[in-house]
């Protein structure tokens, strides 16, 4: 062998071609011009192409080259894309030469994904503000890593003509750089420039055209003095004003019909976002994901944003530019923190079409910033937070949607309708669910339009045409309702899934877990086979089914839903369950009221009209924020517990038995399948003495989160000595609880469980339908409907 030279390998000598099908996320972001890349690096010829079922690679040259090629593939894959699975067959050589990119085909049905909207990247970024480049301040610029997708897609494969690009035209510049398989604008979709693409246009309320040099220097203006500012975003407008401004922010409020409701603050970069925010680590990745979802962190003292935009709490939901027009709106860094909330009158979908905005939107902005570019999907902005050290989804929407979550067993095609509040549907099949955007309240005939319009653009998108439906037990939803319309037109059977065993089996199914384990189902509303309104659950789960285990004892909620706007009514529900006098002045003074009206509820429960039973943790939270907070009203749902949460005392190594008010668990007899109950009795018992002897609230709200958790660790250690099960999965809106997710897990892991919290979709009810599904397909499956 002669010195410095390797062996030669003798499979370098061996041509072989080889098929290879990914699927997974592989269209829209960068993968053909990836795979061009390596396949010309490692010398091989063949071909690459889009169809329905993903990328279709062919390669021939030497075997340890197509070896070589295939790991790479794996490991070296793009920013945005996903792989899901990678099969490759041996196909006869061909002796061809070079690689190149075949046209895409429609071939069968769609199993590909498509790509969620990304931010813009940092090459597009450099670009945007370069004064020498020719796409400088172009507000609609981007590349195979960045842009909108998911918003302009009409179907799959995803190619302009099957966007809302198709409208124009690509200039020559634009069309070479498409062309170029070694530009990162190769095949991009929407690329565009000033000559060819999309423009942004100034106009008044009456829809005349504002004539500016500058239509976004123009809309700073405004917005600098003051106004009100509708801005045609990826997914929909955004109501926009100067976020520092109080005036201006209260004005804002007060249009849009939003008195409480914190709202969501864009800032220019990491730097703007750490002068308002004490962010963690974990916080200022989340913030810098391609999703750019809107993050909750604790917000700094003084740190000139108005009190209005997040009232009575110490959070602040921050975000940063996802768009190339956003990041315009802070380039001349004469303004530093917007208002960027969604265009609409609260909880009504968003609005996305230019004469849909002048129509919705004319009472509440001063003026429009308008483009051209159609939206064809409304997508609000994601939420998300770090909860126990790690990112939980509140609301998944934008950069999120429509990628798919994987189910741990096979699906016949199924659609599950979610739940009531926080709209998301699911679409299943095989392996994978495929979320709806949020969608938000179903509460009127609108909300249930955009549900319809989303559902048959979802089912269009991917050629799912479902042979069951799944919905939630609950029969005054307009979704259940719903779903048996539609059931019946299209004759297909149903499935009901109870409330909280569908958040259990999503937290599970996220997990790959089959069961059984001890669910812990904690939230404010969902029905339940007794008919009563469950929410403080300790479930014992399989995928297919469940059983209660225990419960928090049932309370009145006089006056039913007014209970939930009124949380004084829940704390006079629970003070007459736990024994109370409530009729005694020194309570009546509590709930803030008049004595005929506690006279006169103390009558209905202990009648039994018009007071449901519920177990509720949910209003368990309002009512000791009525008692604690004198939060006699609330403006939006779980107002009362985020700001409870929001005032007690942090101290991250408590313990919760040390601290926590007394916790006495009523047996039940699990061989008679008799569940066990938490009552509250001793609770409101402390609760009480500590206001009396003027212990500090924020003292008092910290012990009774360590109460809550107190009582759940008991009844999992409970379930566990019953059953032996040792897993432990938590659902339920009050998960987004930072507090009480932190107390539960410290607590099940001194007791020795394993523990899962949702990471992928939201523990709330926005999570539900992904929960009702891996329910439905398990149920199929054993055959337990």
């Amino acid at each position: 062998m002669t010195e410095g030279l390797l062996p030669e390998n003798k499979h370098d000598r061996v041509l072989q071609r080889r098929g290879v099908l990914v699927r997974g996320v592989v269209q829209g972001v960068g993968f053909r011009p990836f795979v061009y890349r390596l396949a010309t690096e490692e010398g091989l010829a063949g071909s690459i192409g889009n169809d329905t079922d993903g990328v279709t690679i062919e390669v021939e040259g030497p075997a340890s080259h197509i070896a070589t090629f295939l790991e790479r593939l794996r490991r070296e894959v793009p920013l945005l894309a996903r792989i899901d699975s990678v099969v490759a067959r041996d196909l006869q050589t061909t002796g061809e030469r070079g690689f190149h990119i075949a046209a895409s085909e429609v071939l069968g049905r769609v199993t590909t994904g498509i790509p969620a909207d990304a931010a813009t990247c940092p090459d597009c970024l450099h670009e945007l503000l370069d004064p020498a480049d020719r796409r400088f301040r172009y507000p609609f610029l981007n590349c195979t890593n960045c842009g909108p997708r998911f918003t302009i897609t009409r179907r799959i494969p995803y190619d302009r003509p099957q966007t809302s690009m198709a409208a124009f035209p690509m200039c020559a510049a634009c069309q070479a750089e498409y062309d170029d398989p070694l530009n990162r604008r190769f095949h991009a979709q929407p690329n565009a420039c000033w000559e060819c693409g999309p423009h942004v246009w100034l106009e008044s309320t009456d829809g005349v055209p504002i004539h500016s040099d500058d239509s976004v220097r123009a809309t700073i203006d405004h917005l600098v003095s003051g106004e009100i500012m509708a801005i045609k975003g990826v997914g929909g407008f955004h109501l926009a004003v100067d976020a520092t401004t109080e005036e201006a922010v209260s004005r804002l409020r007060h249009r849009k019909r939003r008195y409480g409701k914190p709202f969501a603050v864009m800032v220019p970069d990491m730097e703007a976002a750490r002068a308002l925010c004490v962010l963690t680590t974990e916080e200022e990745a989340l913030l810098q994901t391609p999703a750019r979802p809107i993050v909750i962190a604790r917000a700094r003292a003084g740190n000139g944003i108005a009190d209005a935009v997040a009232p009575g709490i110490p959070w602040l939901g921050i975000y940063l530019p996802y768009a190339p027009l956003q990041h315009l709106l802070f380039a001349d860094m004469r303004i530093n923190a917007l208002v960027m909330t969604s265009a609409n009158i609260s909880e009504e979908p968003i609005a996305i079409d230019n004469d849909e905005a002048r129509g919705r939107l004319g009472k509440i902005a001063d003026a429009f910033l308008m483009h051209n570019r159609e939206i064809l999907q409304r997508c609000d902005d994601s939420v998300a937070a770090i909860i126990d050290g790690a990112p939980q989804l509140i609301r998944r929407a934008r950069g999120f949607v429509p990628l798919a979550v994987s189910l741990p067993l096979d699906s016949p095609p199924l659609l599950a309708v979610g739940g009531h509040l926080k709209s998301v549907f699911a679409l299943a099949r095989g392996n994978f669910v495929y979320q709806s955007q949020h969608l938000g309240d179903l509460e009127n005939l609108t909300g249930l339009e955009f549900f319809k319009e989303s559902l048959a653009h979802l089912m269009h998108t991917f050629e799912i045409e479902p042979e069951a439906v799944v919905h939630d037990l609950h029969p005054g939803y307009l979704s259940t309702s719903w779903a048996r319309e539609w059931a019946v037109e299209h004759r297909l059977p149903l499935i009901g899934v109870q409330h909280h065993h569908a958040h259990i089996a999503g937290c599970m199914a996220e997990h790959s877990l089959s069961g059984p384990v001890i669910g812990l189902s904690l939230d404010g509303t969902g029905y339940g086979t007794d008919g009563h309104i469950w929410g403080g659950e300790v479930l014992i789960c399989r995928l297919e089914g469940f059983e209660r285990f225990a419960h928090l004892d049932y309370v009145p909620m006089p006056g039913g839903e007014a209970a939930i706007r009124e949380p004084w009514r829940m704390a006079l529900g629970h003070l007459h369950a736990a024994g109370f006098d409530v009729t005694d002045p020194q309570l009546t003074k509590l709930f803030r009221t008049s004595d005929q009206n506690v006279r006169v509820l103390t009558r209905m429960m202990t009648r039994g009209l018009n007071s449901p039973l519920t177990s509720s943790l949910g209003r368990l939270f309002d009512a000791v924020a009525a008692v604690v907070l004198d939060r006699s009203e609330v403006d939006y749902e779980a107002q009362a517990a985020i700001e409870l949460e929001g005032i007690a005392v942090d101290e991250p190594d408590e313990d919760i038995a040390a601290s926590s008010y007394t916790v006495e668990l009523k047996r039940g007899d699990w061989s008679r399948r008799e569940p066990a109950t938490i009552p509250m009795a001793f609770l409101w018992q402390g609760l009480l003495k500590d206001l009396r002897d003027g212990i500090d609230r924020a003292r008092i709200a910290a012990r009774f989160h360590a109460t809550v958790a107190q009582a759940f660790v008991q009844a999992a250690a409970l379930a566990r000595t019953a059953t032996g099960i040792q897993q432990v999965a938590l659902s339920g809106g009050c998960m987004h609880n930072r507090r009480l997710a932190r107390l539960l897990r410290t607590g099940l892991e001194r007791q020795g469980f394993r523990i899962f919290f949702h990471r992928s979709v939201s523990p709330g009810d926005g999570g539900l339908s992904y929960g009702q599904a891996a329910a439905a397909a398990a149920i199929l499956r054993s055959g337990e409907r």
